[in-house]
């Protein structure tokens, strides 16, 4: 069963969304991107669209929930947020969600005083993708989970230039660091691991270089280690077809 990730738009900037293929199922994270991006993205498979994962209330992760919700799509976010927009699915924190043949794990991260979820995937090929973003640390461990995949923010290095600026501060406020990620990838890594996706890249503060190369000293030669950017494919399946 061949399934992949894509990229659809990634970063404070661009707006964050991501779509997971999977046969004739499509499960999309997040739509902070225009509509027609999204649709385009996708090859205007709307009917094949189980669900849309929403994190959080920002703009650059929900930009397009209207045009979503109007187009039959079911969202599905935490309490919070899904009281503060309308028309959103409560998905019940640490309970089983099943979105056609994916099946879904909400839990809270911290973002600043924003109620965000990160969400622990199990695809169809039964392998595992965590999808968080926004997020100052990861408050669970998941050794025992054997995460197949990681869609993981690494916004900013831990030393930048004018690191005590407002400004520096302001923007890394309630986001994951290089450092917060290589300690995730060394406390999580496992020999199942086969992709780590860094998205959510700070314009500002983030280097691509820099933390794709730590990552992956991190997680070792036998794992890719890619940096997300529109239109990238990522394969989540250890055979292609």
């Amino acid at each position: 069963m061949k399934t992949y990730l894509k990229v659809i738009s990634t970063g404070s900037q661009n707006g964050n969304c991501y779509a997971v293929f999977s046969e004739n199922e499509i499960l999309l994270l997040d739509f902070g991107c225009r509509y027609q991006k999204i649709l385009e993205s996708i090859d205007f498979r709307i009917s094949d669209v189980v669900g849309g994962l929403l994190t959080h209330i920002h703009g650059d992760h929900a930009k397009s929930y209207k045009e979503i919700n109007r187009s039959g799509i079911p969202i599905y976010s935490n309490k919070e947020t899904a009281e503060q927009l309308g028309n959103t699915r409560i998905a019940l924190e640490k309970e089983k969600l099943s979105l056609g043949k994916f099946s879904v794990i909400p839990f809270y991260v911290p973002h600043d005083n924003t109620p965000n979820y990160a969400y622990m995937i199990t695809l169809p090929n039964g392998e595992k993708l965590l999808y968080a973003t926004d997020f100052g640390y990861l408050p669970y461990t998941f050794k025992k989970t054997k995460i197949n995949h990681f869609l993981i923010e690494c916004n900013h290095l831990d030393m930048a230039p004018d690191k005590t600026s407002g400004k520096y501060k302001h923007s890394i406020k309630g986001h994951s660091s290089l450092s917060t990620v290589k300690k995730i990838m060394q406390i999580n890594k496992s020999p199942n691991l086969s992709n780590v996706i860094l998205c959510h890249l700070s314009e500002s503060w983030g280097n691509p270089e820099i933390m794709q190369h730590e990552i992956e000293a991190v997680v070792g030669d036998e794992v890719s280690v890619k940096i997300a950017h529109s239109g990238l494919i990522c394969e989540l399946s250890e055979i292609p077809f």
